[in-house]
């Protein structure tokens, strides 16, 4: 355990000073999609469920949902590429 703390401590420097750099336009992505969308999300789950439970579940499940989304559209888009059998038809 000893050296594990000497070697914790040795790693951190007294002297040292630390900066997080936060963009604005994550602070705004943030924003729109954890607390409005997810406003959002949890209203329509209650009018369909009227179950807070379900109702919390629902707008956890669309904000990942929504996350996730754009890589969706890039996996799809990349298999349309010419990597399917149609797409020679169709070029």
């Amino acid at each position: 355990m000893k050296t594990f703390m000497t070697r914790y401590r040795a790693g951190k420097s007294r002297n040292e000073f630390q900066v997080y750099v936060i963009e604005s336009s994550t602070l705004k992505r943030f924003l729109v999609v954890e607390m409005v969308l997810g406003t959002i999300a949890y209203n329509v789950a209650l009018f369909w469920f009227h179950n807070a439970l379900l109702a919390g579940v629902g707008s956890w499940a669309g904000t990942e949902s929504l996350k996730r989304l754009p890589l969706l559209f890039r996996k799809i888009s990349g298999r349309q590429e010419g990597s399917g059998s149609m797409s020679t038809f169709f070029t």
